[in-house]
């Protein structure tokens, strides 16, 4: 164990973390502060790695406080743990140079008066510098006397510093922000949820204006302003990335305004109540749905509502559902497997149509519904011999929010889900798996497939996040290769394909919404490709 390190002075100095799950971080961070720190005070908010062994290597005391109230709260509580006179006021991942250490000692020296002093910190994304020290940084105010403290924000907290003198010490320190693109984005995409849950909750409404006019004045700070043009690609995709931060903020504010999801589900639940029934008396085929899914009690027996009088059977294979969706299955007379074994959406879907034993296939998600002249049009396959010479698609129609961004008669995903049984599958893609059609053509059959993509923008963006991560690592086992240009021209190429090819602009803000989301996601894949063929040629 390493304690009680200092003799430098009889004025003590506690160094004050909020901590979850940063055994690594602290691995960087702990070693700088042998020397400096008369404590280290550490708040966990629920650690499920080792990272209270680390800490207790170099005498760190550790609490733990799992009634998260936000960042600022959590703070004020790590603090009153503190004995010292100084309180320094550091995060996991930021690592204290020697020079900003000797400039501490200095300070600290002296009794605590009205003074609060500033740090500037060096950010680095992904294991590179994206601050240019000889720019100006802004400094974060985190060494003060006790008697201050942090305010109650919920993210984006700060000292208080009322009346205080303020002054910046020399030195830096560096902010380990991010190892990986999909630690960034999970990570910032809560805070994001975080700062519009807060603000939302205090009236605020969301603007469609900051929307759009916020991320590009986040961009032109970022990347001019601050200096990352100076760091060259890491400083390009550090601005990129903080630009998609601010969008997702004002974007979820806006949606905890204006989401009409709830609307559109309780209309979807109607609709499924009043669909007539569909003369089966001429069918010569038998047909299977066929589902994967997880969790799903909120949508299920509306899905199934629309379907299970005109198909022979029900398979649905689960991959751990937690909640009633078996029991809500079941009510069907659904066949239910159960595969954990998680290995990728093609697979899934191959594995659940083994279990079918119909002519056809029919596959659907538990969120998407059959309208009328949709269950019309499968049965009417179904009264004839079973067709092998082509395979037939359905006209889904997303709903964003609640809201029908793209008009029925412009765009649709046309879906190739009804095929013959013992000639058609899945391909093995991971994520974004289609039917292996082998060459023969697809038909639309009449009427529409209303799909409730989604109960809130974050769910979207969360949902984004994990398939980007998902195509990358696929592409990257492929040896698929992505420079920054190509990363800027198909990110765009996707605005442009959403918003005016697909006819998003005509969905008003929310079309816009969508068509910006749409651009982050392709651009979080293609820079998470990027940086696994970074880390290979390191």
């Amino acid at each position: 164990m390493i304690a009680n390190m200092t003799t430098h002075t009889s004025h003590r100095l506690s160094v004050v973390m909020i901590v979850k799950n940063e055994a690594h971080n602290l691995a960087i961070s702990l070693p700088p502060l042998v020397g400096l720190a008369d404590e280290i005070v550490i708040l966990d908010s629920g650690s499920t790695d080792n990272s209270r062994q680390l800490a207790e290597q170099y005498g760190a005391k550790w609490f733990v406080n799992t009634d998260w109230q936000g960042f600022g709260r959590q703070r004020q509580i790590a603090q009153s743990y503190a004995a010292g006179d100084w309180i320094l006021a550091l995060d996991a991942d930021e690592e204290i140079t020697d020079e900003l250490k000797q400039s501490i000692l200095k300070v600290i020296q002296n009794q605590p008066d009205n003074t609060v002093y500033g740090i500037k910190r060096i950010d680095c994304i992904f294991g590179h510098e994206i601050d240019n020290p000889y720019w100006a940084i802004k400094a974060h105010w985190r060494l003060y006397p006790k008697s201050f403290g942090y305010n109650d924000n919920l993210v984006h907290e700060s000292v208080v510093l009322n009346d205080a003198k303020t002054a910046v010490l020399k030195g830096f320190m560096r902010h380990h922000t991010a190892e990986t693109p999909l630690f960034w984005l999970s990570k910032r995409l809560e805070y994001a949820k975080a700062w519009a849950d807060d603000r939302h909750n205090q009236g605020k409404k969301g603007k469609f204006s900051k929307v759009i006019l916020n991320p590009f004045w986040a961009f032109f700070k970022q990347y001019l302003v601050d200096g990352r043009f100076l760091k060259g690609k890491y400083g390009l995709i550090y601005s990129l990335l903080f630009t998609q931060y601010t969008f997702n903020k004002y974007a979820i504010l806006y949606d905890l305004t204006h989401n009409q999801a709830d609307k559109a589900f309780l209309q979807s639940v109607a609709m499924a109540k009043n669909l007539q029934p569909v003369d089966l008396s001429h069918k010569k085929s038998t047909l299977s749905l066929v589902m994967i899914l997880k969790n799903e009690s909120k949508h299920l027996a509306a899905c199934l509502d629309t379907v299970h009088d005109i198909v022979d059977e029900i398979v649905i294979l689960d991959s751990g559902s937690t909640d009633n969706t078996r029991e809500i299955a079941e009510r069907y007379g659904a066949k239910w497997f159960v595969n954990t074994d998680w290995q990728g959406f093609g697979r899934q879907r191959q594995l659940a149509q083994s279990y079918a034993t119909s002519d056809y296939v029919l596959v659907l998600d538990a969120d998407e519904r059959l309208d009328q002249n949709l269950r019309e049009a499968i049965v009417a396959v179904l009264n004839d011999e079973v067709q092998t010479d082509k395979v037939f698609s359905l006209a889904r129609v997303n709903t964003f929010c609640g809201i029908e961004v793209q008009p029925r008669k412009w765009y649709t995903d046309k879906l190739a889900r009804l095929y013959a049984n013992a000639h058609f599958k899945y391909s093995d893609l991971e994520v974004h798996e289609s039917l292996d059609q082998k060459g023969v053509p697809s038909e639309r059959l009449r009427g529409y497939l209303p799909h409730i993509t989604n109960d809130n923008l974050h769910h979207f963006l969360v949902k984004n996040i994990r398939y980007s991560h998902d195509w990358a690592s696929e592409k990257h086992q492929k040896g698929k290769k992505i420079g920054i240009l190509g990363i800027l021209m198909r990110s765009w190429f996707s605005f442009i394909r959403e918003y005016v090819i697909r006819a998003d602009f005509m969905g008003g803000a929310y079309g816009f919404i969508l068509a910006a989301a749409s651009l982050g996601y392709t651009m979080d894949k293609y820079i998470m490709l990027w940086q696994k063929n970074q880390d290979n040629q390191s």
